[in-house]
């Protein structure tokens, strides 16, 4: 129940502060949760991501400002049902159908989980490679307007995971552009993605349109209940929607609920009901928001592959700690490690959330721009720290302020290729050879 605590506490503020999220916060506690045990670290990531989903419906339905792409939906039809003085309606009905999404999208993997064996078995083959490949090209065509921009993004990433000398493969190889010994151990994790992801996200900066004081009707907790259930087809729709669009590479959930959010809407105007603050639309949006979090988890889980940059930042966490996800990933772990804590997680998210609304908006009383000069700050000082783990601590900033142009330059980008190619570059390498070997045997 620790680590719960801790998981809540961190997705709270997490979802509050627009421009923090959920890579941010586990890049800011880097160096606890390096220390800490495997089992210890998934329940609380797990904790930070399901909290993050219900806290930042909150904040964009109060103050309309979307902690993620993920949460345009609920600053669409929440904001405008708060304004309207329905913020406790939109707020009920988002926490209820976060949680429903999420429990339904937990029945739906466990009724898939006793097959994961043999998922383990085919994609141990080539399947594999061609899976990781397919996963980067999609990724690539999905994440930003301009794909050269995006497949360039990528190409960046991969070149940076190859800076240094490959002791890990055997092929024994050094690619130093520099002749200094602390560039043949490779460009440090935390100073590349902290530049090149976390960076961008601060220097967009976010002011919240604070409105003036909007009286908000009052509704018992069974009229809540009673209004959501008789919409409660919204949500179920939202649901199956974001548990199968969850497996897309890259944003799957700004992914699943701008797209519930855009059915239901369509939906709704066919009947001719559709005004903006849209309730069912709102429900839809958040249900599929929550069931793609946990159905995205599946690929990491399963096959090692992360679809997001927190998963990609997770992932390489825990294999520091000796733990590969296609090996040591079965159904008992699933039950006992995920099934479980996931249960009590999204009941206390649930508890926090709705009554947490009315406390909110204080965060917003400290301008934007000096949250995200003390995260910098501390940014800054975690990565010294992690670096003089390694008598690196100049080599760590020294390349993470060299890369903060190219982050200033990129920062209106997707920059997720390019963390995608970066982290997985000795995957990607390793992998390259087998589909060479299989096309060699094929001809």
């Amino acid at each position: 129940m620790e680590l719960i605590f801790y998981g809540v506490v961190a997705g709270t503020v997490a979802g509050m502060i627009p421009g923090v999220g959920i890579f941010a916060t586990l890049l800011l506690l880097y160096p606890w949760l390096i220390d800490l045990p495997v089992i210890d670290t998934f329940i609380f990531y797990l904790a930070l991501t399901s909290t993050t989903q219900y806290v930042g419906s909150v904040s964009a339905t109060i103050l309309g400002v979307p902690g993620e792409s993920s949460s345009l939906p609920a600053v669409y039809e929440g904001n405008t049902l708060f304004k309207k003085g329905e913020g406790g309606t939109a707020i009920s009905g988002a926490a209820m159908g976060s949680v429903l999404g999420a429990f339904l999208a937990l029945g739906l993997i466990t009724l898939v989980s006793p097959y994961l064996e043999y998922v383990y078995l085919f994609f141990n083959t080539y399947v594999q490679a061609i899976v990781l490949w397919t996963v980067l090209i999609l990724m690539t065509f999905s994440s930003n307007k301009n794909r050269l921009i995006s497949f360039a993004l990528a190409g960046f990433g991969y070149y940076l995971g190859y800076v240094g000398c490959d002791i890990i493969t055997g092929f024994g190889s050094c690619h130093v552009p520099i002749d200094h010994p602390d560039v043949t151990t490779g460009l440090p994790f935390m100073s590349v993605v902290a530049a090149l992801f976390v960076f961008p996200q601060l220097i967009k900066f976010v002011e919240p349109s604070l409105i003036g004081p909007t009286d908000q009707k009052k509704n018992t907790l069974i009229e809540h209940f009673r209004y959501f259930f008789s919409n409660i087809g919204a949500a179920i729709r939202g649901s199956v929607l974001g548990f199968f669009l969850g497996f897309t590479p890259g944003g799957s959930t700004a992914l699943s609920s701008n797209t519930a959010h855009r059915a239901e809407v369509r939906r709704e105007k066919k009947r001719g009901t559709y005004e903006q603050g849209n309730y069912r639309a709102l429900v839809a949006a958040e249900t599929a928001n929550n069931s793609a979090a946990f159905t995205t988890l599946l690929p990491l889980f399963i096959l090692g592959i992360p679809f997001a940059a927190s998963e990609a930042l997770f992932y390489d966490i825990i294999i520091t700690k000796g733990f590969v996800f296609q090996q040591n990933f079965d159904m008992s772990f699933f039950m006992t490690t995920i099934a479980y804590n996931l249960v009590i997680i999204n009941i206390i998210a649930f508890m926090i959330a709705w009554p947490f609304a009315k406390y909110i908006s204080l965060i917003y009383l400290v301008p934007q721009r000096f949250l995200n000069a003390a995260v910098f700050i501390f940014l800054c000082y975690i990565m010294w720290i992690v670096g003089a783990n390694y008598l690196q601590s100049e080599y760590y900033l020294i390349v993470f302020f060299l890369l903060l142009p190219i982050g200033y330059l990129i920062r209106h980008y997707d920059t997720m290729p390019l963390v995608f190619a970066f982290i997985l570059q000795d995957r990607f390498y390793m992998n390259a050879h087998t589909l060479y070997d299989l096309i060699r045997n094929m001809l």
